[in-house]
């Protein structure tokens, strides 16, 4: 089990997606994660491991990175 699941919002960050399209994907299966009551919650390693080679998309398990003006952005 891991140490902490993360809310929608919180992988939505990791990812560089909106809550709501996290929220979709698990809905359609395409992110794993356990619903507690109404609320839903994800292991980042577990999603990560969804990914599939030659989608052209890589994922970093690192957070976002402040750019020069102190936003977010993907690493």
């Amino acid at each position: 089990m891991p140490e902490r699941l993360l809310t929608a919002k919180e992988l939505a960050g990791y990812l560089g997606l909106k809550p709501g399209t996290v929220l979709d994907k698990f809905e359609r299966g395409e992110f794993p994660g356990y619903k507690f009551g109404r609320a839903v919650r994800f292991d980042l390693d577990e999603v990560l491991e969804t990914g599939r080679p030659g989608t052209g998309r890589h994922v970093s398990s690192e957070p976002p990175a402040p750019d020069q003006g102190g936003n977010l952005r993907a690493v």
